[in-house]
């Protein structure tokens, strides 16, 4: 008794959930969930394949992509276009995940990435489409890399935000707004702090060239975004130093995509 009382004690103190009432969504193998509700899920390291839901609506973005084998080599697959599910209800005890048919290889990857067909399930049961439901997310434009989820599937009236992803969006608002009137002084720690350099810093370089991190010239306008995001300040070199991980990832990318997807994202690159 001592065992197991210590065991409760230490998980409350840790914050554990012991509650076996907690309805979940798990993502199977090769797909990860990447936003919850109307908000981005932002892993660590990499976005969740498994999470908790309390009892009501959800909506949850979901992405394939992983490695398969090529000959003798793995090679990455994804999929253009990310899957939306719709719960309308969720229950306590709810288990809810989705299977899709057996992938054997790289080619037989590429061909289910381009249809995505899933079939969801709650306690190891297919569910009815008014229980859950899903649809790709699809694009005209073909593979693209800097695709805004969110902002697509506001545009179609498609998202679904919850009260509590509202209200903390517009608490984060307001902390902006009230920060942007005070001239930084009423700002988060970090952004107060990270914001008052800069200004400092663009005073005393008018008429330098500066870029924030994504290469946008600097101006007083987008200091406070840029803040924001904690984004180091940055006067670019006569030659960009090179992201060299961020390159491999994008020639991996590139490399694993077939043909088409290729030619579509060279004339993106023309365009743009």
């Amino acid at each position: 008794m001592k065992i197991i009382s210590s065991f409760l004690a230490g998980c409350a103190v840790l914050g554990l959930s012991l509650s076996a009432e907690a309805a979940t969504f798990a993502a199977p193998k090769n797909y990860s969930i990447i936003i919850v509700d109307g908000a981005k899920t932002g892993g660590v390291i990499s976005d969740p394949r498994e999470i908790e839901l309390t009892p009501g609506q959800h909506q949850i973005v979901v992405f394939f992509k992983g490695l398969f084998k090529h000959g003798g080599d793995q090679i990455i697959a994804s999929a253009s276009d990310p899957i939306v599910i719709n719960i309308p209800d969720v229950q306590e005890n709810d288990s809810i995940t989705f299977t899709y048919p057996r992938i054997r290889d790289y080619g037989s990857a590429q061909d289910f990435a381009d249809h995505q067909t899933i079939t969801i399930t709650n306690n190891g049961e297919s569910v009815s489409k008014d229980k859950a439901s899903y649809f790709i997310l699809q694009s005209d434009k073909g593979f693209q890399l800097d695709r805004d989820f969110l902002t697509e599937l506001n545009s179609l009236g498609l998202l679904y935000v919850s009260p509590e992803n509202t209200a903390k969006q517009n608490r984060n608002d307001q902390k902006l707004s009230n920060c942007r009137d005070s001239g930084f002084k009423d700002c988060p720690d970090t952004i107060r702090s990270t914001a008052e350099a800069r200004n400092t810093y663009l005073k005393n370089t008018e008429g330098n060239s500066l870029r924030t991190q994504d290469g946008i010239p600097l101006t007083s306008e987008n200091a406070l975004e840029s803040a924001r995001r904690n984004e180091p300040l940055n006067k670019p070199a006569e030659t960009p130093k090179v992201n060299g991980q961020m390159l491999d990832g994008l020639k991996s990318i590139y490399n694993s995509a077939d043909p088409a997807t290729r030619k579509a994202f060279r004339e993106w690159l023309e365009k743009n």
